[in-house]
């Protein structure tokens, strides 16, 4: 009985012709076998170049806007020019260029308009997917694949949370199966264009960073495929970045919870919100690489195999911030604002990295990503803005230019002396810890250091357990 397998390509494996070529090569070898769903991320830099765009369009920047459509528009043309056989190359022309006019009268009436919303974003960050899943399906049919373009507008269904939306599988399953299933069930592969969605309403939507990979995992869950794979450019999950520690292992396997970690924790392979589709249905996830299809790739699954190591990987999160809040004498008033700086924080969707508390001084640290860092400190002193001007709480401290650096392993629960040897490898190189904390799973420990100290403690770790 044949599999069905969902393939999402990012922008790397889709980023030329000649990738273009190499990952529709690959899935024809699979549609022989298997059913094949395919999801596609917009070529290699095109998001950026949309976004750039429309935000020139929102300035009222009628040049930058008509040179970037220019190139945009040529980028595709490139690629089309070199796939296509003159029979198919002018209905392909066709489909790209309707997309890209689109594109032209949205950013040319936002020049009018100057007013760019999350909502507009959300309409026109998508096209550079419905570009690329358009060739991508014409490709395939022209080396003799059956294929269909799939907006994913039409069949995944998401809240209105404009920029960082969240998928409804209940709502989305009935969609999918009613457009996907039909189309396998002829031997077509769909092709389905990634990172958005649509409100019940049918208004389109982003689902954020890891979007694209999102997509994939939300239909492979709601289609109960066999397998995700996410075809990316490296050759799967790795024991540290190659390019701190050239000896870096592929891991054949690792587990659903410590792929969420490497990823939340700074490994750019899989977004943490993509893995918890399939980690819910128990659907194996395979990151492989693109480049070189012939390497097995890395196996994300509910019950890894053990190897006797108690570390997986190390992983840094390379800008950091610790923002520290400590408040005068009443514990009870520590608690107080504790609990209402969490959820305030919550509620603007910012990331903690991991926190630490010191009831004696009634402290809180918070290390939060540099990019987040102003954001939370502006929010913090304006909730609290009563608290400190009252001496209640005392001023808010920000600590900049650190790096928080995972030590991560599912064989670490229960290991004796992990700790000892990992601080024993960064008290080697002579680095002083910033604040560190394990997690309540014990699958991870977590610290912060100084960022340019980053490289020296990752090798230090590396070493220690992979030598």
């Amino acid at each position: 009985m044949k599999k069905t397998l969902v393939m999402k390509f990012g922008g790397t494996s889709v980023g030329n012709a000649a990738r273009i070529l190499s990952s529709a090569h690959i899935v024809q070898e699979a549609a022989a076998r298997d059913r094949i769903v395919v999801v596609v991320s917009a070529l290699a830099g095109i998001t950026d170049r949309i976004l750039n765009c429309v935000k020139a369009a929102g300035r009222g920047e009628q040049s930058t806007v008509s040179s970037a459509l220019q190139e945009i528009e040529a980028r595709h043309e490139e690629v089309i020019a070199a796939l296509f056989n003159p029979t198919n190359a002018p209905k392909v022309r066709e489909q790209v260029g309707a997309i890209i006019r689109q594109l032209h009268d949205l950013c040319f009436a936002l020049v009018q308009l100057r007013s760019l919303t999350a909502q507009l974003l959300d309409v026109a960050l998508p096209m550079g997917e419905k570009l690329s899943a358009q060739i991508f399906a014409a490709i395939l049919e022209q080396s003799g694949t059956p294929s269909r373009y799939v907006d994913s507008t039409e069949i995944l269904v998401t809240d209105d949370h404009f920029g960082d939306a969240t998928a409804d599988l209940d709502a989305t399953r009935p969609k999918a199966h009613a457009l996907i299933v039909p189309l396998l069930e002829q031997g077509h592969v769909p092709v389905v264009t990634g990172f958005s969605g649509a409100t019940k309403q049918g208004q389109p939507t982003t689902l954020g960073r890891g979007g694209s990979d999102s997509s994939a995992t939300i239909l492979g869950a709601v289609l109960d495929s066999d397998e995700v794979w996410i075809w990316t450019d490296v050759d799967g999950v790795l024991s540290a970045d190659p390019r701190i520690c050239p000896d870096a292992r592929v891991l054949p396997e690792i587990s659903f919870t410590e792929a969420i970690e490497l990823s939340y924790y700074g490994a750019k392979v899989i977004h943490h919100k993509a893995i918890r589709p399939t980690m819910d249905k128990k659907i194996p996830v395979w990151i492989k690489n693109s480049f070189r299809p012939e390497i097995a790739g890395t196996k994300v699954t509910g019950a890894p195999s053990i190897n006797g190591i108690p570390v997986k990987a190390v992983t840094s999160v390379t800008k950091a911030s610790l923002v520290t809040l400590v408040a005068q004498n009443d514990i009870y008033v520590a608690a107080d604002i504790l609990g209402r700086m969490f959820l305030r924080l919550g509620h603007d969707h910012v990331d903690i990295l991991f926190s630490t508390q010191s009831s004696a001084e009634n402290s809180l640290g918070l290390v939060v990503r540099g990019e987040d860092t102003d954001r939370v400190t502006a929010s913090i002193e304006r909730m609290f803005r009563t608290e400190l001007r009252h001496g209640v709480l005392k001023s808010v401290d920000v600590e900049r230019d650190l790096a928080v650096i995972t030590v991560l392993g599912e064989a670490m629960k229960g290991s004796y002396g992990v700790i000892g040897r990992i601080f024993s490898a960064v008290g080697a190189r002579k680095v002083s810890v910033t604040a560190v904390a394990q997690g309540a799973s014990e699958l991870s420990i977590c610290f912060a250091v100084a960022a340019a100290s980053a490289p020296d403690v990752i090798q230090a770790i590396h070493q220690e357990f992979f030598h």
